[in-house]
């Protein structure tokens, strides 16, 4: 019984850090936790509303979503994303993006997940936003460049100029959302680092102009070499990360190799000498990241994932470069 508490615990405390607000039910639909998003974003607070109803809490604008009194979507699979109202006994009122989907841990009874993502202040800012520029606008054409204005402003933000690649903060976004997902979803994800091999001296020698076409050239080759459903960025410097989703050791293995193999059998124009080329390789530590084992080990801040596949690329680097190194990552005692 001890070990069931303890697991249950542990769970819970993977949503402790989320920024956005998770709630987890029972089958009598009685809340179990919610997490400290959930409590500012409806005004509640845990220790007052468990084992409650969640409805007799928090109300939504759909009643089939399985946390209503009668509804059931959700229940039995992982329902699609819906954009809701919702309301409490306090009049606190909003619109969120909902999730609920069905947790099944071993020794535990199910219980279901529910995934809250507020948009009632982004709602409010567009609409202001939207007011403002029709004023100043004028006219719909310029209320329209407006906007692609600040979309292409949002974009060039988290892209990575040299290479076209996501930059550290798109990739700092996208692991964020990729652990989020990994208890939503129940699958592995794999974390991989990248490093141009001896580019310092690479750049010594050919000059920095060509040393910038390497990174170019790394950054096409990472592109063409994963799925859509996978990211890619620049890390800093000669360094780039891979976030692999539904993705067990070796199929980590596989993608590793094919990167590998990409960048050492195509050659980089060599731009002093027109019709020369050069050769570089890369280095890659990647680790896979089990949904049990990250549920259990309370990890939220994925830089402490990033330090074990770090090791794993030094590792490929010390012995001989121009290879890859992978593991399963386990917690350490």
């Amino acid at each position: 019984m001890m070990t069931e508490v303890r697991l249950l615990e542990q769970f819970f405390r993977v949503f402790d850090d989320f920024l956005d607000a998770v709630m987890i039910i029972n089958d009598q639909k009685e809340i179990l936790y919610l997490n400290t998003s959930g409590e500012n974003l409806f005004h509640l607070r845990l220790k007052r509303i468990l084992s409650k109803k969640s409805y007799d809490c928090v109300s939504f604008s759909l009643d089939h979503l399985f946390c209503m009194p009668d509804g059931d979507t959700g229940k039995e699979s992982p329902s699609q994303y819906f954009e809701v109202d919702f309301s409490t006994p306090k009049d606190i009122k909003g619109k969120v993006q909902v999730m609920i989907t069905p947790v099944n841990l071993d020794h535990s009874p199910k219980m279901w997940l529910i995934y809250f993502h507020n948009v009632t202040d982004e709602i409010n800012l567009s609409s202001a936003y939207i007011s403002e520029s029709k004023e100043k606008a004028k006219a719909s054409g310029e209320l329209f460049k407006i906007q692609g204005d600040l979309k292409e402003y949002t974009e060039m933000a988290l892209k990575d100029q040299m290479t076209g690649l996501g930059n550290y903060r798109y990739f700092e976004q996208q692991m964020v959302k990729a652990l989020n997902n990994i208890a939503l979803e129940n699958k592995p994800i794999g974390l991989v680092m990248m490093d141009v091999d001896k580019f310092k001296v690479f750049n010594d020698t050919y000059g920095h102009q060509q040393g910038d076409e390497v990174l170019r050239h790394v950054g096409k080759c990472l592109s063409q070499s994963i799925r859509a459903t996978d990211v890619v960025a620049r890390y800093g410097g000669e360094e780039f990360v891979m976030i692999l989703n539904n993705c067990h050791l070796e199929g980590l293995q596989v993608v590793c190799e094919k990167v590998r193999k990409s960048i050492e059998e195509t050659m980089v124009p060599y731009l002093k000498m027109p019709g020369e080329f050069l050769h570089v390789t890369l280095s890659l530590g990647g680790i896979t990241i089990a949904p049990e084992m990250l549920v259990a080990s309370g990890i939220s801040d994925f830089k402490t994932l990033l330090e074990e596949a770090d090791k794993n690329l030094y590792e490929a680097k010390h012995s001989g470069r121009n290879r890859f190194v992978t593991s399963t990552w386990t917690m350490k005692k």
